[in-house]
């Protein structure tokens, strides 16, 4: 079907950096194919898709970016998804926001609400065109955007890590969409850490290395020997958190979840699983006393959830990892919690040193937070939570755009903290089989209800 975008000798360097983040890279993108990219986390995934769209504009480039089989070819020819959709929603409603391209296109209006709803339908996120943005999982918002930029019918589709926002029901649809854009067409590239799921549509991999360029041979994806599940901490009994008859409502008085009740054990590891919007963040956020539930109790760490009170005490770990890093540097980010609560042992630099050390990111002390890739702010966000050593962690998807080999750590870390220190950990994630055998228990929500598994 011909190429339709071209990379030739391409380099780009940040401002004020002196080593490109990508190097020499040539590449062909041919309609009708899909390509994935990967490559370890903070390689340069997210800024080779960001200039593939156009969008990087301080820094220095080298090279050249062509697109030779399409003549006048404007923004709408390239639809992106960002990593973290909530940057990229632009209106208050479902239906508004898959309209929103379309008004600026000129579509006629008669037009839009069966091409809206079509949109929706094949990114499997069939809720009221009325519906609130704001009340959508991380998950659904990503489908949405998809939808979004489905419905202005782009030349070529960059996703930036599904996989990240996305349950395995919607990974399913999102398999049979690429199939159907192929067919019509339409070129599709996944910056993709975990692309197993979307292998049968994939044809061609390109894989970059820590130094910004194309590693050389085939893709073989991480290989990394199986983990066994580790130990636990003898439970001693004393119950850190208790939930009772606990019910929430969401949009149009529907409930989000019901007569949710359960008991965490001090030093225990808890996982909550379920599907996109069964209500994981939501149920976290009322244990941290972020929400109220209409109805039920909490009892956590010896009272009602109280930010106060629990302050040193509870560590949150959000799933958008923008919401909670505002400082100007990695070190005083971590530094925070720990002038602000004190320190447990030591001084406040030898826990920022453990924190960072403990999550392999001891060399970005100094750099700017805000600059980071989604994977390693994610990393800095969960430095700043461990570094007071809490008593009990609220994580929510807590490997959330990171490689296989980050998640790795990641996971081995959140077990030497809870096997070394007696934290208590609760942590959610889209898909019950992943890390099998690594909490003590395991909650699934569905259909609003939460079960033992």
């Amino acid at each position: 079907m011909g190429v339709i975008l071209r990379l030739k000798n391409f380099s780009f360097t940040y401002p004020e950096v002196e080593t490109p983040v990508l190097q020499d890279l040539d590449l062909e993108v041919e309609a009708g194919r899909c390509y994935c990219l990967t490559g370890p986390t903070g390689s340069g995934k997210t800024t080779l898709a960001l200039a593939l769209k156009g969008l990087l504009s301080a820094g220095r480039y080298e090279g050249e970016i062509d697109m030779p089989s399409v003549p006048g070819s404007t923004a709408m020819d390239v639809g992106m998804v960002l990593q973290d959709p909530e940057v990229q929603l632009l209106t208050s409603t479902v239906g508004a926001e898959v309209a929103f391209g379309l008004e600026n296109l000129c579509v006629e209006p008669a037009e839009m609400p069966e091409r809206v709803v079509a949109a929706l339908q094949a990114v499997g996120l069939e809720k009221p065109l009325d519906y609130p943005v704001d009340k959508l999982s991380m998950g659904q918002k990503y489908r949405l955007l998809i939808a979004a930029l489905l419905v202005m019918e782009p030349r070529l589709l960059i996703l930036d890590e599904p996989g990240a926002q996305l349950d395995p029901e919607g990974l399913d649809l999102l398999r049979e969409c690429l199939r159907r854009l192929k067919q019509d067409g339409v070129a599709i590239i996944l910056c993709e850490h975990r692309p197993e799921s979307l292998l049968s549509e994939i044809d061609t991999f390109w894989q970059l290395d820590d130094s910004g360029k194309f590693a050389e041979g085939r893709y073989r994806g991480e290989e990394f020997d199986p983990l066994a599940p580790p130990s636990s901490i003898t439970a001693g009994g004393e119950t850190v958190l208790q939930v009772q008859d606990l019910s929430f409502v969401g949009v149009g008085d529907q409930p989000v979840w019901s007569q949710v009740s359960f008991s965490v054990e001090k030093g225990r590891r808890y996982a909550v699983t379920g599907l996109n919007g069964t209500g994981k963040t939501t149920l976290l956020r009322c244990l941290a006393g972020f929400l109220s539930p209409q109805q039920g109790e909490i009892e956590i760490l010896g009272g009602a959830p109280d930010a106060y009170r629990l302050r040193g005490r509870l560590g949150c770990l959000f799933q958008n990892p923008q919401k909670q890093i505002f400082e100007n540097t990695v070190g005083e980010e971590v530094a925070f919690p720990l002038k602000r609560f004190g320190v447990i042992n030591g001084t406040v630099e030898e826990q920022v040193e453990e924190a960072l050390a403990a999550c392999g990111i001891s060399h970005l002390i100094d750099q700017s937070p805000h600059k980071l890739s989604y994977g390693q702010k994610h990393l800095v966000a969960l430095a700043s939570v461990l570094a007071p050593r809490p008593e009990l962690l609220l994580l929510d998807d807590p490997l959330a755009g990171l490689d296989d080999g980050h998640s790795s750590s990641v996971m081995q870390l959140l077990v030497h903290y809870n096997l070394q220190h007696g934290t208590t950990m609760l942590w959610t994630f889209h898909d019950p089989d992943v890390w099998p055998g690594w909490a003590d228990q395991v909650l699934h929500l569905e259909g609003g209800r939460l079960v033992a598994r």
